[in-house]
This record gives structure tokens, C-alpha cells and sequence, in this order.
């Protein structure tokens, strides 16, 4: 048998390429099912209605088939033109696709990705993530931004980021998310504060408590305003950090409290000088690896994104354990 050097895959793709329908044609076709109307279709596309009728007409004579009825009121569509309506939609979807990935590239030259998390993310995950992801593709130069939990999905919405560790998996249609962990919020306070002799902070304590918040949206600040109000209590503060130092400062200085992830607690508070303690009901937020849907499907982005899963997924097992 003679050696053609193709796989199934590119055989198929050969023989598919022999008998393609016009993408010029499909676009048109596709703007007059939709709106059910030659001259709808005429002001969207500004295309005149005879050159309209005569692209679909030619596309109707290649494919052997009747795609469109002209009523009174405008056309309707056979059952073949159904079929064909329902697939120009993710054929013309993914042509739009692939002149984004390519407008991309040429902004974002090959070799280059950047992701971003809070500082607690870049502490304790990060260093094992960039170490895996290099060993990996020594030939990529990668760039890790550290913000407040909020000014992260900000970063990644604008574009500014490839990949980014989120608290809210928000915008379905524009990003690609996956969870990757929950964990709890606690509330931090000086080792001499009232609240060092409890096991934990009942929900309605809140409001008697001198607070520093979160400053940015999109981040932990959404969970604690979410709890408080399913709580229907307003929290006592006038202050508003997004940063982790300055918060531990202000408590350990001013005897107010701050609410500060589980992971931070452990790994970045002094036993000796802080107390941090669960709430009731339980204050959780939830992580999330994300990219905008027109990166997310790039090689390099991809494989960044699964040495994330894989690392919170080893290292959340320990953390698990730990407890």
C-alpha cells in the first residue's frame, strides 16, 4: 500500500476542503435567517437587496437545495435552511475565533505569558507553579503581576494578563473559569482583643467591631458585602485597604479587626501578636484560574493553566490534611 503521510484527521481535512461552502455567502445567508428579511439584512450588512438575493441564490445552487421562502412579510426558511442557520452560527463563530487568536498573536509575540494573583496566592502557589511551567517551556518568558484579590480581575477583564487567579467567576461569556479551591475567611484582631476568648465570631458580633475592609470589588470585598447582607447587618468601617501589610499594621496598632483568608492567616500572621477566628455561619470565598475565552484556548496558556489546577490540586490536599 503506498504511504501517503496523512493521518485520518488530515485525510478528512483534505477531502473536506474540496467541497467548501463560500464563507461570503454563508454570512449573508445567515444575516437574512436571522432576521427574517432581505432588506433587515441589507442595513446590517449594508449590502443591496439584488446582491443579496443573488449570493444565497448561488449558494442554493451549489449546495442542491432551497434554503429560503420569500413571503409577504419577508422569508421563512425550509428545513434545510434550518439545519444550515443552526450551523452558521458556530461556523462563522469560530471563523470570528480564529481572526482574534490571530490579531492576539500579532499583539502578544509568541514566547511571552503573564498571569497575576493576590499576594497570598503568589507566597504560597506560585513559586511551584512558574517552577514547573519553566522546566517545562524554558523558551517562554513568563511575567507573575501581584495585586488585591479585586485589581486581579481587572487585570485579566482589560486584557493585561493571559491567566489569573480569581475570586469570582463572573462574565461567563467573555472568560473561561475553573475552581480550584474554597476556603474559609476569618477574622483577624490583636492577641489582647476581646475576641482572642472565643472559638469563633457569630455573624451579628460584626457590627460591634471596628473593621478595615477590602477597597476593590471583584474580590473578597463581594463575599463579605454578600454575607453581611444575607445577614441583614452593616459592618462598622471607614477604612478600606488592599494591602495586607497595611492591614496587619492597623490592627496590631489600632486594635481594629480585618477578615483575611485562612491561607494568609497561617502563613503570614505572627501567633504571638494576632488571633484569627472562623465565623458563624462560615464566610468562605471561592478561587478560580481564568482566561479571557480568545486566549484560552493558545498552547501556552493552556499548559499554564493546568500547572495551576495540578499544583492547587497537590498542594490544597496538604492544606486539607494539615487541618
Amino acid at each position: 500500500m503506498k504511504k501517503t503521510g496523512q493521518t485520518p484527521r488530515t485525510r478528512g481535512a483534505a477531502g473536506i476542503s474540496q467541497d467548501l461552502i463560500d464563507s461570503k455567502r454563508l454570512l449573508y445567508f445567515f444575516h437574512v435567517a436571522r432576521m427574517r428579511s432581505f432588506s433587515a439584512a441589507e442595513a446590517i450588512l449594508g449590502v443591496a437587496q439584488p446582491a443579496l438575493s443573488r449570493q444565497i441564490q448561488q449558494l442554493e445552487s451549489e449546495l442542491g437545495i432551497q434554503l429560503l421562502v420569500r413571503t409577504g412579510r419577508g422569508v421563512s426558511l425550509t428545513q434545510y435552511g434550518t439545519i444550515l442557520q443552526e450551523q452558521a452560527v458556530t461556523i462563522l463563530g469560530d471563523m470570528s475565533n480564529a481572526l482574534e487568536q490571530l490579531q492576539l498573536a500579532r499583539r502578544n509575540p509568541a514566547g511571552q505569558i503573564s498571569i497575576a494573583a493576590s499576594a497570598g496566592i503568589m507566597a504560597y502557589f506560585m513559586p511551584d507553579i512558574l517552577r514547573r511551567y519553566v522546566v517545562a517551556f524554558p523558551e517562554i518568558r513568563v511575567t507573575a503581576l501581584q495585586a488585591a484579590t479585586g485589581e486581579v480581575y481587572d487585570h485579566l477583564a482589560s486584557g493585561a494578563v493571559d491567566v489569573a487567579i480569581i475570586v469570582h467567576a463572573r462574565n461567563a461569556q467573555k472568560l473561561t473559569c475553573q475552581r480550584l479551591m474554597v476556603e474559609p475567611l476569618y477574622v483577624v484582631a490583636r492577641r489582647d482583643h476581646s475576641i482572642a476568648g472565643q472559638q469563633l465570631v457569630e455573624r451579628e458580633q460584626l457590627p460591634n467591631l471596628q473593621m478595615v475592609l477590602p477597597a476593590s470589588k471583584h474580590g473578597m470585598r463581594d463575599n463579605i458585602d454578600q454575607y453581611c447582607r444575607e445577614g441583614d447587618i452593616e459592618i462598622n468601617c471607614n477604612v478600606f485597604i488592599d494591602s495586607v501589610p497595611l492591614m496587619k499594621a492597623m490592627v496590631q496598632d489600632t486594635g481594629v479587626c480585618c477578615i483575611l483568608p485562612k491561607l494568609t492567616c497561617e502563613n503570614d500572621l505572627d501567633p504571638g501578636k494576632f488571633v484569627w477566628r472562623p465565623l458563624k455561619p462560615t464566610l468562605t470565598r471561592s478561587l478560580y484560574v481564568a482566561s479571557l475565552q480568545t486566549r484560552a484556548k493558545l498552547p501556552y496558556v493552556k499548559a499554564l493553566i493546568r500547572e495551576v489546577i495540578a499544583v492547587f490540586k497537590e498542594k490544597g490536599e496538604r492544606l486539607s490534611q494539615a487541618a
